[in-house]
Parts: C-alpha cells; structure tokens; sequence
C-alpha cells in the first residue's frame, strides 16, 4: 500500500475529525508516520508519555487544534487506556485494506467487515466514489449492500429499479443469469436475493432472474391454480409495462413465459370457464376475450355488457394491439342498435332528408368506421363474424331499403333541385359564399370528395372536440348525376350549366368548368379580380409567411380543392381502400384548416363537390342491373351514363 494513499486517506480524516488516533503494534507503519507533513495538525507519538499527551492536547491554547496521535503499540483495553476519553472524542484509524477502504467511501470503521466481505466492489475507486455519493448518515449494513448493488447495476437505490434493469438486459431469457454476472464478483448475489425475498416473498434453493421471471408469471395468470400474486408484485408488474424504455423487454419476456407456461393449452382447456378479468400478463389473453366479445355480440349479447367490456380493456397493457379490434367491435355494437331504432320511412323527400340528418347518417358512419377498424386490424379469422354480420345487415337492413325509400319518392319528380329549406348544389355560392362578400369578409371554401354527409358530420365533430373550431353542419342536394365535373361546376358562381353529353365535362355561362385553371378564372371574373382556386397540394406546400399570406391579401374568395376519393375509388386496385381514405382526407383537411388559420383565415366553408355509395363486399352480380335500351347512349361509366331517350325496365326503380 502506498505512503500516498495513506497520506490521502489521513487528510480526509481530518476534514472530519480533529483528532485521529493510529495504533500500529508491529510499528510497520512508522516511516510513513513520520513523513506525513500537514501545517494544519500536529504529529504526537505515544511512548509511555500517556498523561503528558493528554496534558499537551487538553491545554493546547486552540480547542480546533489537529493531533495524529500515533500509538507504537496495540490497543490497551479500554479499562487501561488513559487515552480512552480522547479516542472516543476522535477517530482511530487502521492501514490494512479494509480499513482504508471505509475510510474512503466516508463509511465508519463500524462497517470494515463489508469491505472485507466484498472486496472486490472496494478494490475499484471508480465503484467507492459512486458508493460515497449515496451514502446517508443512518445507513445500517442493509442500506450500504442495497447502494452498492445500485453502484453495480447503475439503477435506482432499489430492488425494483434492479429487477428492472436486468429483466431489460435479459429480454432474449437466455443462459446466462444477469444478476449472477452482475454481482457475484463483489459477493452480493446472496444479498439481492434477500432484497427480492423480503419484497416479492419469492424462494428458491437456486434463485436466479429466469426463475423469479417464471414465479412472477405464473403468479400473474389467473387460469394457475394454487398461486396468488404478490401485492407488491402487482405494482411492480404495472411498473414494468408502464414504463416506455422496458416496454419492449416485457412484451419479450411475456411471450416467452406464455409459451414456457403453456397459456394456450390452458385457456383451451378452461373453455367458457376461463374468467380473465381485467388481466393483461399475456397478449393471448387480449385474443382471448376480443374472441369471446365476437362470440357473445353473435349470441346478441346486450349493447351495455359488451361496451362494459370494451372500455375496461383500454387499460390493458395490450390494448394498443388490439385497439382497432376493439373500436371495429363497438362500432358494429353501435350498428345494430342504430339499426334496431331505426325507422326507415318517410312521409315526402323533405321528411326522408330530416330524418337521414338527424339520425340516420349515423347509421352509415358506423358502418364506415367499422370497416376502416376491421381493415386496419388485419385479424380476418378472429373478427369473421362481426365482418360478415357488417356487411349483410348494412345492405340488407339499410342501404337497400333505403335506396327503395328515396327511389320512391325521386321518381315522380319533374325536375330536381332546392326543396323547401335544402338549398341544391347550384345554390352554393349565392347561399353561403356570397353572404360574406356582402359583409366584406374573406372565405375560403374547401372542397373535398371525401365529405359525403355522415363523414361531414362526423368531421365537425372531431372538430369541435379539439377545442380550437366551430363548426355546423347543413345538408345540401347535390347535382345529379352526382359526379366530380358536375359537382366542381355546381359550387361556382354562374347561371347557366351545360353537361356535354359525348364527354360529361360542363360550362358554366358558356366558359369550360374542367380543371383547376378553367375553375379559377371563373371565380376570378365573378368576384371582381378577388378570385381564385387551387389544388390543395399547392395550398400545403405554400410558404406561410410569403406565398400563403399574399394569397390571402390579394383575394377575397379562395377555393382549395382536395381529391382522394376519385383517386382510390375508381381504381379497380385501391378501392377497397375506401373508407381508409376518408381517415387520411380528414387528416389532410385537418393540415388545410390550420394553414388557413395559420395565414389568418377565419372563414372556411367545407363541402363536397360530389357523394359517394360503398360497401365493403364485392357488389354480387345478381345486385348489378345492365344499361336499359335507349335510342343512343352518349357517355357511361362506373357511376353513370348519359343518353337520349332511355326506358328503364319496369324492375328498375330510378
């Protein structure tokens, strides 16, 4: 050992004490003695001169006076050490390793056995420093084994932030035991046990992290007969699966034990016995009770028990998984009690469109919603039933009949347009744009395919649960055939329409209402040079600050296009994607609204130039009515066709 270190060791001790006895009984550490130089405290050595060194310290004119006090000699029993009074005023100190180490970490001799004892943990200075740190006046022997184990694991000074962090290490559940690699060079292996013992109350002859996993888990299933779980086991498990850096190791971890302890084979042999509760240890568990929801909605389980259920879940730690699962479930609970208080007549058109506005469109945006959930959840076998229970009861219960409802009272009409308090589409601008003109206010008007009425109104309230829009909701008939061209054209200013019949495209007051250009100058001319349109990609990339606010300055009426619906639904490869589309459009919406507000937009009419129909299925071929005969047929596509002298069926209801 070197002068230096105990030189070192020495002028610590007088930080802290002012007198620091040093009994050396085979005066092996004499020369060092004597070369300890220190202006602050004064050398005595200890030869027979007892009471003259007691004398020459108690009568030393400052009573902050330093001694090293070196004592050739081993210690006197206490009954004959004339020193005793001063050595207890003071410190003593020993050279041996343990000694210095205590020494060292600022630990009392009274805790020399734990260097001894663990050796290996004092041997490195970088450990003791780190040791020093967390110390505490009060600790016992407990307290500095549980701080060096922190200094070990670089955790938290407790077991929990321990078990922690070598469950993360040991995420694969491999052969080697983190805990044994951790400790057992410093001998503390035995004492994080005790820790673990004293707060999970788990046992073992061979304890080891694989094995306190296994007992943690096991503990945790409900379907494992003869175990409880640990009340402090509980915290931690929800500790652990709380915590967003070891999520990943406790999903590793859980399905490794599901496996190990043969979760499946349990949950299949308990049956309609297996009450899960509210318990979320394995992911199977989450298929399990989605499994039983589908199976008690099939059994027409009621709406209340099933949504009890449903919302209980979102705790679970697998929610997250399953999330669309569960929202496809509740949407399709909602379904069929829409469906059930529904009524589907109507008394003329008006009343038709009152009710769809008031109640009815709700029935078609949990459909929608439902199958976006169902699409997004990827789980085709286990949601089965829900899926085909979806898409039969929506057409046979609704759109169907509903489509007969309206059919019945379209056909007698000599024309189509406003009825009483529903403006038409051509009615737009002078209904809701022109107002603000009037008042010298600037609008924007969004124009989206997305927008059909229910997705409108599901919009607004989203909108309105932000907190940061007001929104209202009017219903508008749209031009028929109900078509992008057609649509684009009726939300202009204008007074004359026409529909070439050889291409569909229109003019408005005789000027082309086809593209994005033709649109804008039309705009432009009707609002005095204060006009314009622009596709919504354009508006996104705008530069706020220069080419979003001039757009702003020099305009009074601002038209933004947004065209998704077109984009994935007449495509024969994208159109199941439908309702997935709607989401996005809503997002981009969304982006188009902040921008407006951000270049100090406050006016924003949202509409859609034209509706959509769709179901998820395939339309069976049997539901597809071929073109009736006509004198000539201009134009046809999917949605519609244009000709002269046409003469539908009698089977055929328009």
């Amino acid at each position: 050992m070197s002068d230096t270190r105990i030189h070192s060791s020495l002028q610590y001790l007088f930080q802290c004490h002012r007198l620091v006895f040093w009994y050396d009984a085979r005066r092996e550490w004499e020369t060092v003695f004597e070369g300890y130089e220190n202006p602050g405290v004064t050398r005595l050595r200890v030869a027979d001169n007892e009471f003259g060194t007691k004398v020459r310290i108690v009568r030393d004119p400052d009573p902050g006076a330093k001694f090293l006090i070196y004592v050739p000699s081993v210690r006197p029993p206490d009954a004959e050490n004339w020193l005793l009074d001063l050595l207890y005023q003071g410190y003593e100190y020993k050279a041996d390793k343990a000694s210095l180490a205590v020494q060292e970490a600022g630990l009392e001799a009274k805790f020399r056995h734990l260097a001894e004892e663990h050796a290996t943990f004092f041997s490195h200075p970088s450990r003791v420093r780190l040791l020093k740190e967390r110390l505490a006046a009060e600790d016992e022997d407990r307290d500095v084994r549980l701080k060096m184990m922190a200094v070990l694991a670089g955790t938290e000074v407790e077991v929990d932030a321990m078990l922690l962090g070598f469950l993360k290490d040991g995420a694969e559940a491999g052969l080697m035991d983190p805990v044994a690699e951790c400790f057992d060079a410093a001998t503390l292996t035995a004492c994080f046990w005790r820790e673990v013992e004293r707060a999970f109350g788990y046992k073992s002859a061979t304890p080891s992290l694989r094995d306190f996993a296994v007992s943690l888990f096991r503990a945790a299933n409900p379907l494992e007969p003869g175990v409880t779980l640990h009340s402090h086991a509980k915290v931690f498990l929800q500790r652990w699966k709380d915590s967003q850096t070891r999520q990943a190791s406790y999903i590793l971890w859980a399905n490794h034990m599901e496996r190990e302890l043969r979760v499946r084979d349990a949950l299949e042999a308990a049956g309609d016995n297996a009450h899960l509760g509210d318990w979320d240890t394995f992911a199977i568990f989450e298929k399990s009770i989605l499994h039983r929801l589908c199976q008690d909605f099939s059994k027409e389980e009621t709406a209340d028990s099933l949504r009890t259920v449903i919302q209980g879940r979102r705790t679970s730690f697998w929610h997250k998984t399953h999330e669309a699962g569960y929202a496809a479930l509740e949407h399709a609970v909602e379904l069929r009690e829409l469906l059930a208080a529904a009524e589907l007549s109507m008394d003329s058109l008006e009343s038709g469109i009152a009710r769809y506005t008031a109640r009815w469109w709700r029935i078609d945006m949990a459909y929608r919603l439902c199958i976006h959930h169902l699409r997004r959840y990827h789980q085709v076998p286990l949601m089965e039933r829900i899926s085909q229970w979806v898409e039969k009861t929506y057409v046979n219960n609704f759109l169907l009949p509903l489509s007969d409802r309206w059919s019945d009272w379209i056909r007698p009409l000599e024309r189509w347009g406003s009825r009483e308090g529903i403006p038409s589409q051509r009615r737009f601008f002078e209904t809701w744009v022109r107002p603000f003109l009037a008042k010298g206010q600037k609008v924007f008007v969004i124009v989206s395919d997305a927008l059909r009425y229910e997705a409108a109104a599901d919009f607004a309230q989203r909108m309105r649960l932000a907190n940061r829009w007001t929104a209202e909701v009017e219903p508008m008939l749209a031009s028929l055939p109900s078509y992008t061209q057609l649509g684009m054209a009726s939300l202009l200013p204008g007074g004359q329409w026409s529909v070439d019949p050889l291409t569909a495209h229109v003019t408005l007051d005789g000027r082309s209402a086809t593209g994005t250009p033709n649109r804008s100058e039309i705009l432009n001319l009707a609002c005095g040079g204060k006009g314009i349109a622009v596709q919504a990609e354009e508006f996104l990339e705008m530069n706020t600050k220069t080419a979003g606010r001039a757009l702003m300055r020099d305009h009074e009426v601002i038209y933004i296009f947004h065209n998704l619906i077109d984009k994935t639904g007449d495509a024969l490869a994208t159109e199941a994607r439908t309702f997935d589309a709607v989401e996005t459009a809503f997002t981009e919406l969304e982006q188009i609204m902040r921008k407006v507000a951000n270049i100090n937009g406050s006016n924003m009419l949202l509409t859609a130039d034209h509706g959509f129909l769709f179901q998820q299925d395939e339309v069976e071929a049997a539901d597809i009515t071929a073109l009736p005969t006509a004198d000539e047929w201009f134009y046809r596509n999917r949605r519609f066709a244009l000709g002269r002298g046409i003469q539908p069926p009698p089977a055929v209801k328009i």
